[in-house]
């Protein structure tokens, strides 16, 4: 492997480590579903060193799921939703992020 190939690589790694360490339990995060809808979920757990979060997603009866992909609150913003539309959001689900902070699921 060139050093340059290696640089990239190692680049890159920290950039998505970094995304990562910025996710808390009981953020909400959407998933893309390819045909213009977001599915909302609970962030319920974040492995950084396998590079995933486990999620509660509240849009498919409370599910878990691994997402390696997915949007934030702060890309979500930057697609054009309105922020009044996402803090309504968490207000509706402000008892399951509750308990998802509190460790209870």
């Amino acid at each position: 492997m060139k050093k340059s190939e290696y640089s990239e690589i190692t680049k890159k790694y920290l950039k998505r480590r970094s995304y990562l360490q910025k996710i808390n339990l009981g953020d909400l995060v959407w998933d893309e579903n390819g045909w213009g809808d977001y599915h909302t979920a609970i962030v319920k757990e974040v492995n950084i060193d396998e590079d995933y979060i486990r999620v509660i997603d509240v849009t498919r009866s409370n599910e878990e799921f691994d997402y390696e992909y997915f949007l934030t609150e702060e890309e979500m913003l930057k697609k054009g939703f309105s922020k009044e539309g996402i803090e309504k959001e968490r207000k509706k689900y402000a008892g399951l992020i509750k308990k998802v902070i509190e460790n209870k699921l």
